[in-house]
């Protein structure tokens, strides 16, 4: 275990020229790569899907109204909204955390 938390903050020289290209594309383009599409494309597929199959199991043998259409697609969009904000919230938190121990690793080198 301590040797994966010391590879959180021990970046090799590959893990920095990796974060300079990301941030040379800038925050914006990260939240919405690594945010929205990764992250929270990645939560809303995950439950998503879950949310239909286990309404799938409990439609078999029912009349499916356009009440019930309404209240799946409800869902879903509120699935949607949930994980797409929390995939926002993933990437922000990653950034910062990813620029601190950049910048505190190039404090170091310049003192060197």
């Amino acid at each position: 275990m301590r040797s994966v938390i010391k590879k959180l903050f021990d970046w090799t020289p590959s893990d920095i020229a990796y974060w300079e290209r990301i941030r040379q594309k800038g925050l914006g383009r990260f939240i919405l790569l690594y945010g929205l599409l990764i992250s929270g494309g990645g939560l809303f597929l995950i439950f998503g899907l879950i949310f239909l199959l286990s309404w799938l199991r409990k439609a078999v043998g029912s009349p499916i109204t356009s009440v019930t259409i309404i209240f799946v697609a409800g869902q879903l969009f509120f699935t949607a909204l949930v994980c797409l904000a929390g995939g926002v919230v993933n990437s922000l938190l990653t950034w910062v955390v990813e620029e601190r121990l950049y910048k505190k690793y190039k404090k170091l080198q310049s003192k060197l």
